[in-house]
């Protein structure tokens, strides 16, 4: 931006020093207008970097529809970022174990991790959606025992054949583990509220 307006501003002091006879009009005048055309490009390309995506305003919109709070919605790559007053929500397609997550919960081992979703809200509130494929029941009901042994209360719920979810909860934590022994996978919701 900076360079246009010095090539604006170095054109002018050269037309001040050019006498200007016939021909000379008529390429002065096409000078300037390559100079307004490069001006108009640049601000244009700077308004196009600064401002949002349609897909993130239709996001926004739906959001605040849905809700009726205004957030701020940025997007990159396979990852949202999602702020509103006091809360802030990332979705991100990972492969690893979100590293925020508390000691006081054991790594899942088993699976593969899809994606996590964490939310964190004023007076630490905080919520991670872990989402696994490639699992079976019996992982979870190993995990249970990893749960028992740093002091977390459990329950397993079998639902037959087609799968079932794990509960827990430590202190101000709690723990949702819904699984599909059918689909071979599940979803892994750790939170914290006070």
């Amino acid at each position: 931006m900076e360079s246009v307006v010095s090539g604006l501003r170095d054109h002018k002091e050269s037309k001040n020093s050019i006498n200007i006879k016939g021909g000379n009009m008529v390429a002065e005048k096409r000078g300037i207008g390559i100079m307004l055309a490069l001006l108009t490009l640049s601000l244009f390309l700077f308004n196009a970097c600064s401002e949002k995506s349609t897909q993130e305003k239709m996001v926004e919109n739906t959001l605040k529809q849905a809700t009726g709070k205004d957030v701020d919605v940025k997007m990159q790559g396979g990852n949202v970022q999602i702020e509103e007053k006091g809360s802030k929500t990332e979705i991100a397609e990972t492969t690893t174990w979100p590293e925020e997550l508390v000691m006081d919960v054991p790594k899942f081992t088993a699976g593969k991790i899809k994606r996590v979703v964490k939310t964190h809200e004023e007076g630490n509130i905080w919520t991670f959606n872990i989402y696994f494929s490639d699992l079976n029941g019996d992982d979870v009901k190993k995990y249970a025992g990893a749960l028992k042994e740093k002091g977390w209360k459990t329950n397993i719920m079998q639902m037959g054949d087609k799968g079932g979810s794990l509960n827990a909860e430590k202190g101000t934590m709690g723990m949702n583990f819904m699984f599909s022994v059918e689909r071979k996978d599940g979803m892994l919701a750790v939170f914290n509220r006070p």
